[in-house]
């Protein structure tokens, strides 16, 4: 895989720019510094291809110049194909409402209890992974069942709000053990290498 170089950086901001005329303005040499070395902090370890089409895809929706959040997110879509909208997910949690709410009316009854908690768990357990930021366990997949249609509404707006957040937080975790796993692994290379010097 080619990783994405400054000198493409700079070819994908001059291509903005003559798509947008006031795109990313630079009076000084520094700021025109300051502009690539954030673009290549954030594409820099991307492959070129994946920049490219990123670039090119958020180019012919733009009405306004993209930003590098817009560039940024397309590439993340392309190197993850399989990821499901915001508007799949939502399709998805109301695929199974129905069925959450017409289980969960036997949780009343003593002999039925086990096996309606089984398979609430299974009916959670089989949603997908992104899905599960905002239903965080069972209950809250029953609360949402339980609700009226006019709520469920109001649902879906904060659903649509949350979930860029929540897969931005996740994407953020992953990448934060991520670097401290890999400075522990070289901090205790260093320290197995003092020691067997």
């Amino acid at each position: 895989m080619e990783l994405t170089q400054r000198e493409d950086i700079i070819k994908f901001i001059i291509k903005i720019q003559l798509n947008f005329e006031n795109a990313y303005v630079t009076t000084t040499q520094l700021e025109r510094e300051l502009l690539v070395e954030s673009w290549y902090e954030a594409l820099g370890t991307l492959p070129k291809a994946v920049c490219t089409a990123a670039v090119n895809n958020v180019l012919k929706r733009a009405k306004f110049a993209p930003r590098l959040g817009d560039i940024t997110e397309e590439a993340e879509k392309l190197l993850a194909p399989e990821a499901k909208s915001d508007e799949q997910l939502w399709a998805e949690l109301n695929s199974v409402l129905a069925k959450t709410y017409d289980i969960s009316r036997y949780l009343t009854y003593p002999q039925y209890f086990k096996w309606a908690t089984q398979k609430l768990d299974e009916i959670y357990a089989g949603l997908s992974d992104e899905l599960k930021l905002f239903v965080v366990n069972r209950s809250a997949l029953i609360e949402l069942a339980e609700m009226s249609t006019e709520s469920l509404t109001f649902e879906r707006t904060r659903f649509f709000k949350q979930m860029p957040i929540l897969k931005r937080h996740k994407k953020d975790t992953q990448a934060a053990q991520k670097l401290l796993a890999e400075t522990q692994a070289k901090q205790l290379a260093l320290e197995n290498k003092k020691n067997s010097d």
